[in-house]
């Protein structure tokens, strides 16, 4: 285009020479004709070799940098800011497509943004399904085998049962919030009393460690008589302890252990097990989303619970906190009493 520009205006300039040329030369002796040509020709060449040169700095320099400009959003960069410093038409033309280029920008970004949220929803979902889905194959299977001796524990095994396809049925209710991520969990809170809500998931994790045969410790230290609340999401919360209990299930090797208790007017759940191999060093990564230890993820493992269990229980105001002593790991999870 520069090329072709340029030679088109030195064409015009000696087209218009040449066209005043003849007009003095018809008009004018031949001797006057030298005269004035050696008058004018001076002056219009150097106007001529100015207007080319301004045209090319003020018209073919910007389109010539514009165009190169635009080969990188052709090729799918959008984050270099298109800057020409001119005041004239062209610089506005210039700053009107850097300012599209923005808007591209910004919407390319949030468009991987949504991907990702997308893509981590996805995951989430899955993680939690694995869950309750393994739990309930667990117990249909032992019901199946005769491992329940008597009635009551088959009302237990059947009640435990109904609890997670609860879940289950309540996670694919979840599905809708596609596009919601943990960050801005809705939580559906209610007041729920500390003594019961204890006796209850204490009763379910008894009856769930039974069935896994895993040796385990419960501690109730709310006395019956408190008459304390805390303010919950039930399905949320449960969420997140059956992560954190989870991920306990699958390093335990001798030692699991539950208990709760009214602390200083805080609620406190505090979760034991051994056989842990984390490093001191990597515990405040193990929040992290998508964070695990396992270089080899055989069985699902994407690293999603402990974060999920995270973000719930701060949603509700409350903190969990990990520390880990020899291959004791224990994680203490606090909530605030009305």
């Amino acid at each position: 285009m520069k090329k072709t520009i340029v030679r088109d205006l030195i064409h015009i300039c000696c087209v218009f020479f040449l066209f005043l040329l003849l007009i003095f030369s018809l008009i004018m002796e031949a001797k006057v004709l030298w005269i004035y040509l050696l008058i004018i020709a001076p002056p219009f060449v150097l106007l001529s070799i100015y207007t080319i040169l301004y045209v090319k700095k003020k018209i073919i320099k910007p389109i010539k940098y514009l165009s190169s400009e635009a080969r990188f959003i052709s090729a799918g960069d959008l984050s270099r800011k298109i800057e020409h410093r001119s005041n004239d038409e062209m610089g506005d033309f210039i700053s009107v497509f850097d300012s599209m280029r923005s808007t591209l920008y910004e919407q390319q970004k949030q468009q991987e943004q949504f991907e990702m949220t997308r893509k981590n929803f996805i995951d989430s979902i899955s993680h939690d399904l694995k869950t309750p889905l393994a739990s309930i194959s667990a117990y249909i299977e032992a019901l199946q085998d005769g491992i329940v001796s008597t009635p009551e524990e088959e009302q237990q095994y059947l009640k435990v049962i109904e609890n997670k396809v609860a879940v289950l049925t309540k996670l694919s209710n979840h599905l809708s919030m596609s596009y919601e991520t943990p960050d801005t969990l809705s939580l559906s809170s209610q007041k729920v009393n500390c003594y019961s809500w204890s006796v209850d998931f204490l009763s379910d994790m008894e009856v769930e460690c039974a069935m896994k045969g895993v040796v385990s410790e419960f501690v109730n230290a709310v006395p019956d008589s408190d008459k304390h609340n805390i303010w919950i999401d039930i399905y949320q919360f449960d969420r997140a302890l059956q992560n954190l209990t989870s991920n306990a299930f699958r390093y335990y090797e001798k030692y699991f252990s539950i208990s709760v208790e009214i602390r200083n007017d805080q609620f406190v759940i505090v979760i034991k097990n051994d056989g842990a191999k984390l490093d001191n060093h990597n515990l405040n990564n193990i929040f992290e989303r998508f964070y695990t230890e396992e270089e080899v993820n055989e069985k699902g493992h994407l690293g999603l619970g402990l974060y999920i269990s995270k973000t719930i229980i701060n949603a509700m105001n409350g903190e969990i906190k990990v520390k880990k002593e020899a291959e004791m790991i224990q994680f203490q999870i606090v909530l605030p009493i009305l």
